[in-house]
């Protein structure tokens, strides 16, 4: 379940601060050079496969940042398109807001792309309407017009997401794949061995094989559950 990152950050750390763990072994001493072949082979990709979060992974929070703010304009506005005794002034400030930002709920389901372009879009509206935006305050501080600026920046960022990946050449993400599932391959075997080795040689730690293989399992335990990390790494979204 371990994504491409935290593969190459699992064999730094094993190579690293728990080499002296990982050599007390005949195991670990004989599958050391095939993990620093592995890692040097990860740390030849393009930055973007193996720096940080999955794309796809950024592009759900982005994505659900952004639904996240233009559902409040859309219920803050709502209450008062609603309210039978709201000033006239106020129902056609947010008739405005509504029809500018989010004409309905379903336009937080168009695809990354459409939110990314309405987005730029209408990023001069916080300018042009700024007066309207400020006419709605929050409850824990600000007005729409900071709601209404979240919205848009979330939705400029997924193009700059969707910018990167395209960024990113198919032959390496296609490299990235086969070389997370080799190194994944290495490490299964190297424990596997281990756990055999530990329980025919009583000289060994009995915790060595949580010591070689403490670091990899946090990362894989902070994994989503239920989700398979993408192929590719941070290029699978």
């Amino acid at each position: 379940m371990l994504t491409l990152t935290s593969v190459k950050l699992g064999l730094r750390d094993l190579l690293d601060k728990r080499r002296p763990d990982l050599v007390l072994s005949k195991a670990g001493t004989y599958y050391e050079p095939q993990l620093e072949e592995q890692l040097a082979a990860i740390e030849t990709l393009p930055p973007a496969l193996t720096g940080g979060a999955p794309h796809a992974a950024t592009l759900d929070a982005l994505n659900d940042t952004h639904d996240g703010f233009g559902a409040a304009i859309y219920f803050t506005t709502e209450v008062y398109l609603r309210l039978p005794d709201a000033n006239p002034q106020t129902v056609a400030a947010a008739e405005r807001i509504r029809a500018a930002f989010i004409p309905q709920m379903a336009d937080l389901g168009a695809s990354y792309a459409v939110q990314a372009e309405r987005a730029i879009e209408r990023k001069p509206l916080l300018v042009s309407m700024k007066a309207d935006l400020e006419r709605f305050p929050l409850a824990d501080g600000g007005t729409l017009l900071d709601t209404a600026k979240g919205f848009l920046e979330a939705g400029e960022q997924i193009h700059l997401t969707l910018s990167d990946r395209a960024d990113v050449p198919k032959a390496a993400r296609k490299q990235a794949a086969q070389l997370r599932s080799s190194a994944v391959g290495v490490l299964g075997r190297l424990r596997d061995d281990l756990v055999r080795e530990i329980k025919k040689n009583p000289a060994l730690p009995r915790d060595l094989e949580a010591k070689v293989f403490g670091y990899l399992d946090t990362l894989e335990e902070m994994q989503p559950s239920g989700k398979a990390p993408p192929p590719g790494g941070p290029s699978g979204g």
